[in-house]
C-alpha cells in the first residue's frame, strides 16, 4: 500500500512538473508574440498574460517582471543561431571555406525569426550591457575569429584591421533585417516577396563582396 502511495505521489510530482513546463513555453511563445509586435517598451505584463492565456497573477508565478521574460525571450533567440557561429569559428576549417556557410546561416535564422533583429535593438536600447554579457556566455570570442585571419596565408598580408571585416560581415547580414520596414518599403516598394528574393542572394554577394574585399588589400 506504501509503496503504492509513493508511485502515485511520483506521478503526480511528475505532471505538475510537465505542467509547469508546458506553461513556461507557452509564455515564451506569447511574449515572444507580443515583443515583435509591440516592442519591449509598449508591452505590458497583461498583454502577455492575455496573449497566452492565462491570469496575470499565473504569470508573475513564472516570471516575476517584464525584464526578466524579456531576458528569456532574447536568450531564446540568440541560441537559435550564435552556437553555430562559435561552432563554424572553432572549426579547423580556414576563414574563406567557412564565410559563406557562416552567411547562408546568418540569413536564414533572420527569414526564419525576424523578431531576432528587432530584439537586439530593443535590448541594445534598454539594456546595452546585458547583450555582450549574453554573446559572451553563448561562447563568442573575436579573438577566435581574429586568430583565424592572422594564420591563414591569404590574409598575412592584409593592410585592414580583421576586425573591420567582422564588423561588415555582421552589419551586411543583419542590417537589411533590423532596418526591414525601411528597406523593404523603400527599395522593395513594399513587396515582401521581392524583399525576401533580395535577401536570399544576398547569401551569394556578401561573400563574394568580402573575398573581393580581402583579395584587394
Amino acid at each position: 500500500m506504501f509503496d503504492g502511495l509513493v508511485r502515485r505521489e511520483r506521478k503526480t510530482q511528475s505532471s505538475i512538473m510537465e505542467l509547469n513546463t508546458q506553461t513556461e513555453s507557452k509564455i515564451l511563445v506569447a511574449a515572444e508574440k507580443v515583443f515583435y509586435r509591440m516592442g519591449k517598451a509598449g508591452t505590458s505584463m497583461q498583454d502577455i498574460a492575455d496573449e497566452a492565456g492565462i491570469t496575470r497573477t499565473s504569470l508573475n508565478y513564472y516570471f516575476r517582471s517584464k525584464d526578466m521574460l524579456f531576458e528569456s525571450v532574447f536568450r531564446t533567440a540568440m541560441e537559435k543561431f550564435v552556437p553555430n557561429i562559435v561552432g563554424m569559428m572553432k572549426s579547423d576549417l580556414p576563414f574563406e571555406e567557412y564565410l559563406p556557410d557562416m552567411v547562408n546561416m546568418i540569413i536564414d535564422t533572420m527569414i526564419e525569426n525576424p523578431q531576432i533583429p528587432i530584439f537586439v535593438l530593443q535590448e541594445l536600447s534598454s539594456n546595452p550591457s546585458r547583450m555582450p554579457a549574453v554573446m559572451m556566455e553563448l561562447g563568442i570570442n573575436s579573438e577566435t575569429a581574429i586568430k583565424k585571419f592572422k594564420e591563414n596565408p591569404n590574409f598575412s598580408k592584409l593592410s585592414i584591421d580583421p576586425r573591420q571585416i567582422i564588423v561588415n560581415i555582421i552589419s551586411l547580414c543583419i542590417f537589411p533585417f533590423a532596418a526591414r520596414p525601411v528597406v523593404q518599403t523603400i527599395m522593395y516598394d513594399n513587396k515582401e516577396e521581392e524583399y525576401l528574393a533580395a535577401m536570399k542572394e544576398r547569401k551569394v554577394i556578401i561573400p563574394m563582396m568580402i573575398e573581393k574585399l580581402l583579395n584587394m588589400s
